[in-house]
Formats: structure tokens, sequence, C-alpha cells
């Protein structure tokens, strides 16, 4: 009579051919000549190459956290130089002044427009320079309401 351990090493052996052999097809079926495991390993690498696409498509739309922060920087610092400009501007404008021929008056209340728009545009600068791009919408809204300001009070004065 056989012995015990021969038993169940022959019961594994038999099982783990009819898991192999796999007779209905399913998993294991011939493809490019190729069945059982080799068949399971195209699968396996097949599987790995979808899942290596999936995770570009679908984790690298988001951008990094460093990105992000490298754009803003960016964003901010285009902002910073564009006001630093804008202030430049400003003081053309007020040099221009004279030739605009306003009264007394009128030149009180453009240069103070002009001055307050050159404050305006170097904290525009000053909290760009320091990326706080929270405060930055709401100092251009400012920045565009002193300008629609001294448009609607100056834009018709004649030039020489």
């Amino acid at each position: 009579m056989p012995s015990r351990s021969k038993v169940y090493l022959f019961i594994l052996s038999v099982s783990t051919l009819a898991a192999c052999s796999n007779p209905g097809g399913g998993v294991y079926e011939h493809v490019n000549g190729r069945s059982g495991p080799a068949l399971h390993a195209v699968y396996f690498n097949r599987l790995h190459e979808l899942t290596d696409k999936m995770d570009v498509l679908v984790l690298d739309r988001f951008t990094t956290q460093p990105e992000l922060d490298r754009e803003r920087r960016k964003y901010a610092q285009g902002v910073a130089d564009n006001a630093e400009s804008m202030q430049q501007t400003i003081g053309k404008i007020i040099e221009r002044m004279p030739a605009l021929q306003l009264t007394g008056s009128e030149r009180q209340t453009f240069l103070a427009l002009a001055q307050k728009l050159s404050q305006q545009s170097r904290l525009l600068q000053d909290q760009a320079e320091l990326n706080y791009i929270d405060a930055l919408d709401n100092i251009v809204c400012q920045i565009k309401m002193t300008c629609s300001s001294c448009h609607a009070l100056f834009r018709k004065l004649p030039t020489q």
C-alpha cells in the first residue's frame, strides 16, 4: 500500500495538471500558438500595459503641487512686471499734464487720480512679488475703477 505522503503528492500533481490543462478553454484558450501559463503571461503583460496607460490618462492630467507653484510664481512675476510698467507709464502721463490745458481744480483731480493709480499699481506689484495671488483680483478691480473714473472726467480734453 502506498504511503500517505505519496498519495498526497499524487493528488497534488493531478489537481495541478487539471488546473493548468483547462479543458474548457476559459482564460487559457490558444492564442497565437500560446496556451496555459504562456498565455497567462501574455494577458498579464497586456493588463500591465493597460494599467500603465490608465495611470497616464487618469493621474498625469493633474498638475503636481510644485508645478502649480512654479506657474503661480511665473504668473505673479508677470503681474509684478506689468504693474511696474504701469507706474512708469503713469509717470509719463503726469509729465504730459501741462499739455492737457486743465483748470486748477481739474489739475488737482487729475493729479490725485494719477497718484491713486500709481499707489494701486505699486500695491499690485508688491502683492505679486510676495506671491499673494488671492489679493491681485481685488487690486486690479480697483485699478480699473480708477482708470474709468479718470477717463470719464478727462477723456475728451484737447491736447496740444
